[in-house]
């Protein structure tokens, strides 16, 4: 299985150094943001509160194995997190220079549907939490499926910010593109 985490841990790092380089080629000015603070301090309050409760209340539960080790999860894992990281890449790729990773809009920022933003609004942390999920699944550990739920209320949390800005700033375009599209997961949320 050492090989199995091997090729999981190579999925992640690829994923994170395209980012680190298209985060970096990708500064545009900037039109109207929100504060930094409000996404930090939502997001890390609850990963800390939550780390902590379970481990008072339920010492050694995160360093379970619930599914146990076989080829086909580890093969079932490694394709749902290639691609769910494949899904986050065509997203980030797709909105070109209007990405960014906090809520704000740039100069000459536009309202992107097409591409997987014709099935869902937030591509990339749809994405991204379903390369968690593949990930949760190949190797089977409590802790990597606690990640899966955090990361998704987080981006949950991430995602309405971001709509207050884009709401703001492209009105009824934004209100019809929420009405017709849902947020995270295709036709269901």
């Amino acid at each position: 299985m050492q090989v199995v985490y091997l090729l999981f841990a190579a999925l992640w790092i690829i994923f994170y150094a395209y980012w680190l380089v298209s985060a970096w080629q990708t500064r545009n000015p900037v039109k109207r943001r929100q504060p930094r603070l409000m996404f930090l301090l939502y997001g890390f309050v609850w990963v800390i509160v939550w780390v902590v409760l379970v481990s008072w209340f339920l010492p050694g539960l995160l360093a379970e194995q619930i599914v146990p080790d076989s080829i086909w999860a580890a093969a079932a894992g490694l394709l749902i997190t290639a691609a769910g990281l494949g899904f986050a890449v065509w997203a980030r790729v797709h909105l070109g220079r209007n990405w960014s990773g906090l809520p704000l809009i740039h100069e000459q920022h536009t309202l992107t549907r097409t591409g997987p933003y014709r099935y869902v609004r937030h591509p990339i942390y749809s994405g991204i939490t379903l390369g968690l999920l593949g990930t949760a699944i190949g190797t089977g550990y409590v802790i990597v499926f606690t990640c899966v739920l955090l990361v998704f209320v987080l981006f949950v949390m991430k995602s309405r910010m971001e709509e207050q800005v884009l709401e703001e700033e492209f009105r009824e375009d934004y209100a019809r593109y929420r009405r017709e599209v849902k947020a995270l997961i295709p036709y269901v949320f």
